[in-house]
């Protein structure tokens, strides 16, 4: 049996690696020339390992692509990095109940109802009945109103821009829930493990077509009911390709219409600290980056040839203006606001830096969300599974990798039926 998987992010790598140690033959289809999807990355002549274009971690919690990480051999470190905020031009730890209690920015009543309201959502086993809650209507009850509004108001918004008004609360909740002081990064970075994880599907008997960009399905007259990509035969195909794109491959399946936003990540090389912590919330208004994500406060900086590697990241609607402006008139607006993070930063500091844009990076979940998601079943022979179908919890890697092989197990049970 020969399934086409069209997309190479993890989804796909999982999906291969679960069906090509059950004797099928995985074929994946990636449009770029590396597979990885989001987590792909890059590197330099002088860097030991690759960089993420977008910053990726995972929790210790996640324990799939833990489980295929130990299974295609690639070494995780876990680390436990300082979290922190900038709230009224000063940078501090608000990433735990002590440190809550000391924040100053609200009254002791205050810190108490919020530390309460995110230790409920921390431990219910599953959020998913809050889906039928808007965040921007409950939060405020749940947290407190001054809380709500000195903290959570400005990070939501400054994430979701225009459709912060959308966003469930179930979704708000797999954020608290799954979030770990401690987190993983894998050795080479992600890029180690994407590579560890194809060298796994050769050997098994897989293939990966890079830059091989499929636009639609066809299905063979054979009883069997073959389908045709890109003049080959398949059994069956998975499709882990955005909602959008997959809409457009097979129009006459039902996709939910969702609104995403886009990735963008200005990545700096520079000679100097720029934070205290790993991860920077940004709490002030009118800021036009929402984190700042000091790499290698994290990563020892000789795996980047000495270089101190900073991400300034955002999610963007396609209509944001930021979306077209070049690198150099990135780092002329953010550059402002870096000196008020960290005085003594100069644009001198910065050795190089890197821009890295992608569509359908946040999807966006509505109320009531799951009544919409598609059944993987799309149609016969035909699977769909990606991002906009992890939810409630958020897109990243570990999702990824156990919807792959949630619907590599549909493709198994349905071969001996």
């Amino acid at each position: 049996m020969r399934v086409a998987i069209i997309g190479g992010g993890f989804t796909g790598l999982s999906s291969a690696v679960y069906l090509a140690n059950r004797g099928i033959t995985p074929v994946i289809f990636e449009a770029n020339e590396l597979c990885g999807g989001l987590a792909r990355g890059f590197s330099k002549e002088n860097w030991q390992w690759s960089l993420e274009y977008f910053y990726h971690h995972i929790f210790t919690n996640d324990r799939e692509i833990r489980a295929l990480a130990i299974k295609v051999g690639c070494k995780l470190e876990i680390k436990k990095p300082l979290t922190t905020s900038f709230f009224r031009a000063d940078e501090i730890e608000l990433d735990s109940p002590l440190s809550l209690l000391k924040f100053s920015g609200l009254d002791l009543w205050s810190r108490l109802r919020m530390g309460f309201g995110l230790l409920i959502l921390k431990i219910i086993p599953n959020g998913l009945f809050l889906e039928k809650y808007k965040a921007v209507e409950a939060l405020p009850k749940i947290l407190g109103e001054k809380g709500y509004r000195i903290i959570w108001e400005k990070l939501l918004t400054a994430k979701f821009g225009p459709y912060v008004g959308k966003v469930n609360l179930a979704w708000f909740w797999s954020r608290v829930a799954k979030r770990t002081k401690k987190l993983g990064y894998f050795e080479g970075g992600f890029t180690g493990l994407i590579k560890k994880t194809e060298e796994y599907v050769k050997k098994h008997g897989g293939e990966i077509r890079n830059g091989v960009r499929i636009e639609r399905i066809e299905r063979t007259d054979e009883p069997e009911g073959k389908i045709l990509i890109a003049g080959e035969k398949f059994d069956a195909v998975i499709m882990t390709v955005p909602a959008p794109v997959a809409k457009k491959i097979i129009k006459e399946v039902k996709i939910p219409e969702i609104n995403y936003l886009w990735g963008q990540t200005l990545i700096l090389a520079v000679s100097g600290k720029l934070i205290k912590g790993y991860w920077l919330n940004v709490l002030e208004k009118d800021y036009p980056f929402l984190v700042v994500v000091e790499h290698t406060n994290m990563i020892d900086k000789k795996r980047y040839g000495g270089n101190r590697l900073i991400y300034l990241g955002n999610y963007l609607p396609e209509s944001d203006k930021q979306l077209k402006m070049t690198k150099e008139q990135l780092l002329n607006l953010y550059l402002p606001f870096l000196k008020k993070i960290n005085k003594r930063f100069r644009k001198k500091y910065i050795k190089e830096s890197f821009l890295f844009r992608e569509p359908f990076a946040q999807p966006v979940f509505p109320i009531n969300y799951s009544g919409a998601i598609p059944d993987p079943r799309v149609s016969p022979h035909i699977y769909l599974a990606n991002m906009s179908m992890v939810y409630p919890f958020d897109r990243g890697t570990n999702y990824a990798v156990k919807l792959g092989q949630d619907v590599a197990k549909l493709v198994k049970t349905d071969q001996k039926q």
